[in-house]
């Protein structure tokens, strides 16, 4: 594990050297690390597009300093940020900069600790971002409140295709709600609603509303 000095270190030559993807997983950086991978990402010169730094314990503070990066940064494509303690402050700066990323197209914040006003605010976002296909927000404390939001920002957004709900206690409401929204959305071909507390009263009901929504969708999968 390289802590927060050697993500120092490697954040140091980030800017002068042609690293396309960069994994620093598992390696306790914190925020301090965090911070200090942010600010190479903001130089202007740095070329990651792939960014993996799930498992570091890295906070609100951390992501809010990613999500400054985010709204400079013109190559990342890819950012993950599972496995963190990433609260509701932190996913709500990360949407505001999902506001004017115009490039993360795969966006993984599993198991974080956003809740139902860090998805409220990611759901905002998706109202207005035209880049993200990819987004996974499975085992972040989210409930019907924030589920139900998500359900709307699909019924606008018209570019992501895989969704993860997974792991959370969206129930039967935020599932229904989400299966309302396909009949909307005729883009999603991916979504894992599995270990919701959603009932057998509730998977009839999304059932029912998916047989007409997803109609001649070619592949669409759903994990319940």
């Amino acid at each position: 594990m390289i802590g927060p000095e050697g993500a120092m270190l490697i954040a140091s030559v980030i800017p002068v050297t042609a690293v396309f993807e960069l994994n620093l997983s598992s390696n306790k950086i914190g925020d301090a690390g965090a911070k200090a991978i942010a600010g190479a990402l903001s130089s202007g010169t740095a070329m990651v597009t792939n960014l993996y730094l799930y498992n570091n314990s890295i906070g609100d503070e951390g992501a809010k300093a990613i999500a400054e990066a985010m709204k400079v940064n013109a190559v990342m494509t890819k950012l993950s940020l599972m496995g963190n303690k990433i609260g509701n402050d932190g996913a709500i700066v990360i949407a505001e900069a999902l506001k004017v990323n115009a490039v993360v197209n795969v966006l993984h914040l599993w198991n974080n600790s956003i809740g139902d006003d860090g998805a409220k605010a990611i759901a905002e976002a998706l109202n207005v971002n035209a880049v993200v296909t990819n987004l996974q927000l499975g085992l972040n404390q989210i409930g019907a409140e924030g589920a139900i939001a998500i359900a709307e920002a699909l019924k606008v957004n018209a570019v992501l295709t895989k969704l993860s709900l997974s792991e959370n206690n969206i129930g039967a409401e935020g599932a229904i709600a989400i299966a309302e929204a396909l009949k909307v959305n005729a883009v999603v071909t991916k979504l894992w609603l599995n270990n919701n507390n959603i009932g057998p009263e509730g998977a009839i009901v999304i059932a029912e509303a998916l047989k007409d929504a997803v109609k001649g969708r070619s592949g669409f999968q759903l994990h319940l």
